[in-house]
């Protein structure tokens, strides 16, 4: 396959950055984001052998990097992203055969982009063409194959990680954007054990080929329940109770067996942090199944609806709640020897806005769900709290103005000024039929636009408004 590089000027040789900076973000990058975006080689992608093979590469990773240090809003990010964008058109308008690196490069863009979704979609277009899709197939065949020289080995390696780590996006953006996937990895349980087994095999691919595994029983799952709801009211819920439970038992086999292959890590804090993330990518799983599964009824009102449904909200509230204790659990690391600071918010200054927003909404989301369910007050006070430490902690690691902090920020004061109502109803002798006083209202009611166009994370739609009689008349449209 041709995978050759075209060279232009970057950053460095036209003077947007100095050399001193661009080294510093650039081992910035592959200190926390290259985690994230888990497409390169420690043998192959130094800063030299960038700089050398690809401007446009050099330059995505370098604005990453300067991202995490010097904030979304520095006017050196500005002017490197709008150098991003040069090297893209200029790769668009020749139509030129796409290089390894320039679809590695565009793979950058869309997980550090608002248009993601588009540019993870062109980024695999891209490495279809080159024949990333065919290198697991062609690994596993020449890995018994004793002839053959291990350079070529490593290389296929090497590119199927590029490969995974593009699908995993696309999963990403699809599955919680509300998109049905456009291509799967072509992979299966049995050759992702078999990477795992490979020489090449490092941290970051466990990592990589844990998640892709986990999407893909996300995919199947979502497809499933889409099929057999909203035919009717409550569409078929005996198959969608069976497919909640069959998903749930394949996710908790998951989180077993990566906590196996994870647990021989050698180094403590990279140990506990991939421990950690499997936990709770767990979580959010479960929270999103369940969540999709009420969804499939097409009902939204917490107080009419049946036990199956009240089931699901309640066992998304939980894992919501676990999600919120895990994202505060404190680990030592080499950037906290003191283990004070929470292992997971510790990374967010290198992280993708798909995960600020996860973050954001899963704490909006079991704020709402505490109070929708009509917990005690003492319950939603301690979430409230722990949604407070979040805010804290992530001051310290942001810089410059982030949409999803604010976001998380007015979730908190919303909640708060929701209290207040909610604290009033609890001396009426039934609580499903307190009505909602106008700020409870206005927090059932709070969708980000962020959430409602960019993500379609479900369960913002739902809401608690009981059933007298008189609201037959008054609010008939907003029952269901």
């Amino acid at each position: 396959m041709n995978t050759r590089p075209h060279i232009e000027a970057n950053a460095v040789e036209k003077g947007v950055v100095s050399h001193d900076d661009a080294f510093a973000w650039f081992a910035s990058f592959f200190a926390g984001s290259h985690y994230l975006v888990p497409i390169f080689s420690d043998s192959n992608d130094g800063i030299t052998s960038v700089a050398s093979r690809s401007a446009f590469l050099f330059d995505a990773i370098v604005s990453v990097g300067c991202r995490a240090e010097q904030g979304f809003n520095s006017p050196t990010f500005r002017q490197l992203q709008s150098g991003l964008r040069e090297h893209l058109t200029s790769l668009l308008i020749t139509c030129e055969q796409p290089s390894l690196e320039a679809v590695q490069a565009i793979t950058l863009m869309a997980a550090y982009s608002e248009n993601g979704y588009m540019l993870i979609s062109l980024a695999l277009r891209f490495a279809a063409q080159l024949g990333l899709h065919k290198a697991t197939d062609q690994l596993l065949a020449m890995h018994h194959n004793q002839d053959l020289p291990g350079t070529e080995e490593r290389e296929l390696y090497r590119l199927q990680r590029v490969w995974h780590g593009i699908c995993n996006l696309e999963l990403f953006f699809s599955l919680d954007g509300g998109h049905i996937p456009r291509v799967t990895p072509r992979t299966t349980p049995r050759k992702i054990r078999a990477l795992l087994s490979h020489a090449e095999c490092t941290a970051v691919d466990i990592r990589l080929l844990s998640q892709v595994e986990l999407n893909l029983i996300r995919t199947d799952a979502y497809s499933d329940i889409l099929r057999h709801g909203g035919a009717s009211l409550l569409g078929d819920e005996s198959t969608i109770r069976t497919k909640v439970h069959d998903t749930t038992t394949e996710l908790s086999l998951w989180l077993n067996e990566w906590t196996r292959v994870v647990s021989r890590e050698l180094v403590e804090h990279q140990r506990e942090l991939a421990l950690l993330n499997l936990h709770i990518q767990y979580d959010w799983a479960l929270i999103t199944l369940h969540l999709k599964a009420v969804s499939a009824s097409g009902i939204e009102n917490v107080a009419i609806m049946n036990d199956f449904q009240k089931e699901m909200i309640q066992r998304a509230k939980d894992a919501s709640t676990r999600h919120l204790r895990h994202l505060l659990t404190v680990s030592t690391s080499p950037t906290s020897p003191s283990g004070s600071a929470p292992a997971y918010l510790n990374t967010f200054k290198w992280t993708m806005d798909y995960v600020w927003a996860k973050g954001a909404f899963s704490i909006l989301l079991v704020l709402r769900l505490s109070v929708l369910l009509r917990d005690p007050v003492p319950h939603i006070l301690s979430l409230l709290r722990d949604a407070h430490r979040v805010l804290e902690e992530l001051k310290k690691v942001t810089i410059g103005y982030i949409p999803y902090f604010q976001i998380l920020q007015t979730s908190i004061e919303k909640c708060e000024a929701a209290i207040v109502d909610y604290t009033a109803q609890q001396d009426i002798a039934d609580p499903s039929l307190a009505v909602s006083g106008p700020a409870e209202s206005d927090f059932q009611g709070y969708a980000p636009n962020q959430f409602t166009f960019e993500w379609d994370f479900p369960g913002l739609n739902l809401k608690h408004m009981p059933l007298g009689w008189q609201d037959l008349f008054v609010d008939i449209d907003n029952l269901f």
